[in-house]
C-alpha cells in the first residue's frame, strides 16, 4: 500500500527539483528518472508532478482543520506544480526515512505537506516544526484524520503505519467517539497490541469498555488512497450488568 503525499512546490518542474537537491543537500539526496533517492542509505520514492492546482488551497484548509493560516494560503496559492511523493513502505518503522524526503522537498522548494491516504494536512512552517521523537500523539494526529458520518465516527489514515483503522457507531457522543479512537489508535501505533476477537478496550478503569471487532475496511472501501488494507476495528459500546 502507497502512502502518497501532496507537495505544491514554487518551482516549475522536475529539471529545477533535479538541481535543487543535488544543490540543497550536498549530493546526499539525488533526484533522477522520477526517483528521490538518499545516496548513502539507498531508499527512495517514486514523484510525480502535476500542475497547478486551483483547488489546493482548499484542500488544504480542510485537511489543516483550523492550522492553516491565511498567510499559509496566500503562500500555497503561488505554487506552480504539485510533487506527488509515492512511498511504497508502511509501517512506523519506515516514516522516519519518508519523513527525509518530504524535508527534502520542502529544502527545495515545498510549500505544505498533505498526506492523500488520511487528508491531513500541514504548513511547511508547522511541518516542520513538528518532533515527533518527543510527541508520539501528534505523530498520530499529524497522519491520521477523524471523520464523522451518519453510522459511524471513525478514523483513516492509519495504513501509513502499517496498521488498522478504527470506528465507533454514530450513537456515541462525538466528544467521547474522538477520545476514544485517539487514544485507541495510540495505544495500537505505541504498543503493538494484539486484539482478539471479543476483546475489550477503555480509555480508563472507570470510564466505558467497547467490545473490539476486526473487520475489512467497509468505510473506505472504495476509496483508493484511504481505504486500509490492514483493515478496521469495530468498538461497539459494551452494556455491562447494573
Amino acid at each position: 500500500m502507497d502512502t502518497i503525499v501532496c507537495i505544491p512546490m514554487s518551482i516549475k518542474g522536475p529539471e529545477e527539483l533535479l538541481r535543487l537537491v543535488m544543490d540543497q543537500t550536498g549530493g546526499k539526496y539525488l533526484y533522477a528518472g522520477s526517483i528521490l533517492k538518499s545516496v548513502e542509505h539507498k531508499f527512495s520514492a517514486h514523484c510525480e508532478f502535476g500542475e497547478h492546482d486551483d483547488q489546493i488551497s482548499v484542500a488544504f484548509q480542510l485537511g489543516g482543520q483550523g492550522s492553516i493560516s491565511g498567510e499559509d494560503i496566500a503562500t500555497l496559492d503561488t505554487h506552480q506544480c504539485v510533487l506527488y511523493l509515492i512511498w511504497p513502505n508502511a509501517g512506523l518503522n519506515e516514516l522516519d526515512r519518508l519523513h527525509a524526503l518530504i524535508n527534502v522537498c520542502l529544502d527545495c522548494g515545498g510549500l505544505g505537506v498533505k498526506f492523500e491516504n488520511s487528508g491531513v494536512a500541514h504548513s511547511a512552517a508547522d511541518w516542520r516544526a513538528k518532533n515527533f521523537a518527543e510527541d508520539t500523539l501528534d505523530l498520530l494526529q499529524s497522519h491520521v484524520m477523524l471523520v464523522g458520518c451518519e453510522t459511524h465516527f471513525y478514523s483513516t489514515g492509519m495504513h501509513i503505519f502499517g496498521m488498522p483503522d478504527a470506528a465507533v457507531p454514530a450513537t456515541v457522543e462525538n466528544r467521547e467517539a474522538a477520545f476514544l479512537l485517539t487514544e485507541f489508535n495510540h495505544y495500537q501505533m505505541c504498543e503493538s497490541p494484539v486484539f482478539e476477537e471479543g476483546h475489550t478496550f477503555s480509555t480508563s478503569a472507570d470510564a466505558p469498555y467497547y467490545r473490539i471487532s476486526r473487520k475489512d475496511d467497509w468505510i473506505n472501501a472504495d476509496e483508493e488512497c484511504f481505504a486500509n488494507p490492514f483493515g478496521r476495528y469495530l468498538l461497539e459500546p459494551l452494556d455491562l450488568p447494573a
